[in-house]
């Protein structure tokens, strides 16, 4: 695909550049960036992939605070589900590639919490969220990618 064929997804400008680079990352090894960037409009958006052979599933279970330091990869084609919690990260068009720790993901999730009309409900998961960041509450969390990008990464 030539770059004169992309089309920016936010404001329709074919101004949109494409481009890889690979960066060593500590404790990942050789990581390659692919982006997209807008120059009409800023628009970007990031993905990586490892050169690696990970599992296409993977659970972790979180039995206390320090388990909350465990590194979580997620590919743009993951799916990531807490099930004590009732949350589900699925993969989707403007779906993001992150590396963060399990604490990082809690929060990610907290942010998402305005978003959802169900007060009662919201107030409910809000403070199992915050008892899992505390410590107080095990859970399990799952990855799937079919890529084998999305991992753990256990110190």
């Amino acid at each position: 695909m030539d770059e004169s064929d992309l089309t920016c997804p936010a404001c329709s400008s074919k101004d949109l550049e494409r481009g890889t680079t690979e960066i060593d990352v500590p404790h990942f090894g050789n990581v390659v960036v692919y982006y997209l960037r807008c120059r009409s409009c800023g628009y970007r958006i990031n993905d990586f992939g490892f050169h690696g052979n990970f599992p296409k599933e993977d659970k972790v279970e979180i039995k206390g605070k320090k388990d909350l330091e465990i590194k979580i990869v997620r590919g743009s084609g993951g799916t990531v589900i807490i099930p004590e919690l009732g949350l589900e990260l699925f993969p989707g068009p403007l779906a993001e590639s992150f590396i963060t720790n399990v604490e990082g993901l809690l929060n990610r999730f907290l942010q998402l919490m305005p978003l959802f009309e169900d007060k009662t409900k919201v107030d409910e998961i809000e403070s199992r969220i915050n008892d899992a960041i505390e410590g107080r509450l095990k859970f399990s969390i799952s990855i799937s990618d079919p890529s084998g990008v999305s991992h753990f990464v256990r110190d």
